[in-house]
């Protein structure tokens, strides 16, 4: 009888311990059920920002490959618009406008959730510099999804300017699921330059665009 006893005991402690790895684990997948397609800028002949050896396109790779692991890791299914240094046109007539109506495609057609299109910025003038994410107005919810990430960048980077409404770009006005154009910083400035080379600040960048995802879909 005390050898059962303590079985059951045991069999108790196993099972509290059981359910709370799977309760926590479960806690961890925030995104769960969510599609997140993201669309990195230019690829291909589209370089992009050029600063001496430093492409916008490759960088823009990079930072959404590692967004796409860490929205993974938090339960969604990803989808990027390109993953290699290709752009998506099939032909060299209006090449540009040809990529970026493919771009539309893929994401309308996917029934996503939410889309981030990650870029960098650039200006004729050095002094410009800072992260910061536009949004078309055409669906109501980019305002929102806009807002939240920004004020999560904020809490936790600095340099982050306020988030901006933006219709004139054809690629955005066009998507019919909810999402942002993120402005990773200005190639031109010397120390935005700088700062997204680093790996360590790569990650706290993508670290704060997904808490800011996170806050979004989990209020």
């Amino acid at each position: 009888m005390r050898q059962y006893k303590t079985l059951i005991i045991a069999l108790f402690f196993i099972s509290i311990f059981c359910f709370s790895k799977v309760n926590a684990t479960i806690k961890d997948y925030t995104l769960l059920g969510k599609t997140i397609y993201i669309d990195p800028g230019h690829g291909g002949p589209d370089s992009g920002a050029i600063s001496k050896n430093f492409y916008e396109k490759d960088m823009n790779l990079l930072l959404s490959q590692k967004l796409g692991n860490a929205l993974s890791q938090k339960g969604a299914i990803v989808y990027y618009t390109r993953n290699g240094d290709y752009d998506l046109a099939k032909t060299n007539n209006n090449r540009k406008r040809n990529d970026l109506y493919a771009r539309v495609k893929l994401i309308n057609n996917s029934n996503a959730n939410l889309y981030i299109s990650m870029h960098l910025n650039a200006s004729p003038s050095t002094k410009w510099n800072g992260i910061q994410i536009f949004y078309s107005n055409i669906l109501k919810e980019n305002k929102k999804i806009a807002e939240v990430i920004t004020t999560t960048m904020q809490e936790n980077m600095k340099n982050i300017r306020e988030y901006k409404k933006e219709n004139s770009y054809y690629m955005y006005s066009k998507l019919k699921v909810p999402g942002v154009l993120v402005e990773a910083g200005f190639v031109s400035n010397p120390n935005d330059n700088y700062k997204i080379r680093q790996t360590t600040y790569q990650d706290i960048l993508i670290k704060n665009i997904t808490l800011g995802i996170e806050k979004y879909f989990n209020p």
